[in-house]
């Protein structure tokens, strides 16, 4: 006895895996996603100058210079204000990339990581371009109420600067990339399926297809 079993109910791929052509065709979208985090990255970087304290400085003549009482916070205050910006950027370009549904997988996944990691590296060099200082203006200071060392006394003439804030080094941009791809995973953990969920494209009767 012969058994004859139709084509058309035997499966042609394993489910849930995306196969090289669905891969193929994710990469234009993802290069693009890619490159509009990058260029995300300019505002960043104002937003960050726009942010960031400035360091205050007192030059007395002959004396050095002094920063007032909690002026030298103001640099690590600079420098976390950007890692919170990086870190936001990141997990909001992932929770962005989980939502286009129809290019889910890893090489948007990819996209992600790279645009989130340039963009966080161009808001740093943008920052720093922006950053300000304020122009030396001429002060009366009592030299006791300056960090250095110093007697109450007769305010002595000084002037008064800034320093422009740092954003910080280069790789606290990781921190961005690190964000997106957290989050962006613990999506695919929730999500619990094999294919993320991911749409076909395929327009279909009470399923439209995304391009």
């Amino acid at each position: 006895m012969t058994t004859t079993v139709d084509d058309d109910f035997l499966p042609t791929e394993r489910p849930g895996r995306l196969v090289r052509e669905e891969l193929r065709e994710d990469v234009p979208a993802a290069l693009r996603y890619a490159a509009i985090l990058v260029v995300v990255g300019l505002p960043l970087g104002a937003l960050w100058a726009l942010l960031a304290p400035v360091v205050h400085v007192v030059a007395l003549p002959g004396a050095g210079t002094g920063s007032p009482a909690g002026e030298a916070d103001h640099a690590f205050d600079a420098v976390a204000i950007h890692i919170l910006l990086v870190a936001s950027f990141g997990v909001i370009a992932g929770a962005v990339a989980w939502r286009r549904r129809h290019r889910r997988g890893p090489v948007m996944l990819v996209a992600l990581v790279v645009g989130t990691l340039v963009g966080g590296w161009v808001a740093g060099r943008v920052g720093a371009l922006l950053a300000w200082a304020a122009s030396p203006v001429p002060v009366l200071v009592d030299p006791s109420a300056l960090g250095s060392a110093g007697a109450p006394g007769a305010p002595l003439p000084a002037v008064l600067t800034s320093l422009p804030p740092s954003p910080g080094p280069w790789w606290i941009a990781l921190v961005a990339g690190l964000g997106g791809a957290l989050a962006y995973v613990l999506a695919a953990i929730v999500d619990g399926h094999e294919d993320m969920s991911r749409d076909d494209g395929l327009s279909s009767p009470g399923h439209p297809g995304q391009a």
